[in-house]
């Protein structure tokens, strides 16, 4: 049988956030563990980044969810590179300054990787083909149930990101982050490079060093963040795409699913604010396409399916190099859903 995925088209925001209650309402219904500590994974935004999914959002669902008796909480994971959101205590003013507090949302908001993210719990990556054990955001795993609100964007490493990658690289504590991460790590071209040192100077792991004349990446420095990449202003910084894009995305399908294992979980995908790039991004960022409403399911790979085909092209398009499918694929190879979806609209 199909899984089925709900399609709420709404342009305007005002007008999908009165709405989302709708949508949540074809997920989380009368079966749902009323006693239950739920938690919202959400994605705060980096400083100087607007496409991240407002906390009015994230509220909507908190309300929702104290009707039906939960207990609702917002969390997620410091990231990787050394942001604003590099360690819980910066994160969480960075949060509350998006909107996402106790008094904006009405829940609290956990960061689940300890202060710095290296606060991890191991669990088996059943089906692995690259990953024997997950290093998860340590209270990941005794989180009962879940709902993903997930911002399906562009993302140049996996060509695109939403619930799949919410729940890989958004709930893997640090040493998981770099786990994806591995194979990439980029390199500049100095045939290209005009010595600018805009890369150095912008690199939060100062990997990038300078020797005799020319820049050049340590490689047991880089996290693989890739900002190096989008401060080039001669495009001279490059990842070697066909490894590192296919073994990341495999990893993140892996992730995903020992994160999601033994839980009951929801998942949301908002289709507004559509950038090329993902919202760890601190810029403001060009949208490859216009609002169109918001999906859900109960199988991550179904609706990042339905969400993909939405958007395809554009997608295609903003990342040439990489094969956006590939997660999409490997997801449903090792059990954590289905590709093929009834698409219902609201």
């Amino acid at each position: 049988m199909k899984p089925k995925v709900f399609f709420l088209p709404e342009k305007d925001r005002g007008a999908l956030l009165k709405r989302l209650p709708l949508l949540l309402a074809q997920l989380i219904n009368e079966d749902f563990k009323s006693s239950a500590f739920c938690g919202i994974k959400v994605h705060v935004g980096e400083r100087g980044n607007v496409t991240f999914v407002p906390s009015e959002f994230a509220k909507a669902g908190v309300e929702f969810l104290k009707k039906k008796k939960a207990r609702p909480f917002l969390f997620e994971t410091n990231t990787l590179y050394h942001g604003q959101r590099g360690n819980a205590i910066d994160h969480l003013k960075l949060a509350a300054e998006h909107g996402f507090s106790l008094e904006g949302t009405g829940a609290p908001l956990l960061v689940a990787d300890g202060i710095r993210g290296e606060a991890a719990a191991r669990v088996p990556a059943k089906s692995g083909k690259h990953i024997r054990n997950a290093q998860l955001a340590s209270l990941v795993p005794d989180i009962p149930c879940v709902v993903g609100f997930s911002h399906f964007k562009g993302h140049m490493l996996s060509g695109f990101g939403g619930s799949i990658k919410n729940f890989s690289m958004g709930c893997a504590a640090r040493g998981g982050k770099l786990e994806m991460h591995s194979l990439s790590k980029p390199k500049i071209d100095i045939s290209k490079c005009t010595r600018c040192g805009e890369c150095q100077r912008r690199c939060p792991a100062e990997a990038i060093v300078k020797k005799t004349e020319d820049f050049v990446i340590v490689q047991k420095k880089c996290t693989g963040c890739a900002g190096c990449i989008g401060v080039c202003p001669v495009k001279a910084v490059k990842f070697k795409w066909n490894e590192a894009s296919e073994s990341a995305s495999e990893k993140m399908a892996e992730y995903a699913l020992a994160a999601l294992s033994g839980k009951d979980a929801f998942f949301v995908n908002f289709l507004i604010s559509i950038s090329p790039e993902c919202d760890c991004w601190g810029e403001r960022m060009k949208l490859i396409h216009e609002d169109i409403g918001a999906l859900a399911s109960r199988d991550p790979v179904a609706l990042d399916q339905a969400c993909f085909d939405m958007v395809a092209d554009e997608i295609r398009k903003a990342h040439r190099d990489v094969d956006p499918e590939v997660q999409l694929a490997h997801a449903e190879h090792i059990g954590l859903g289905k590709r093929n979806y009834k698409l219902e609209e609201l």
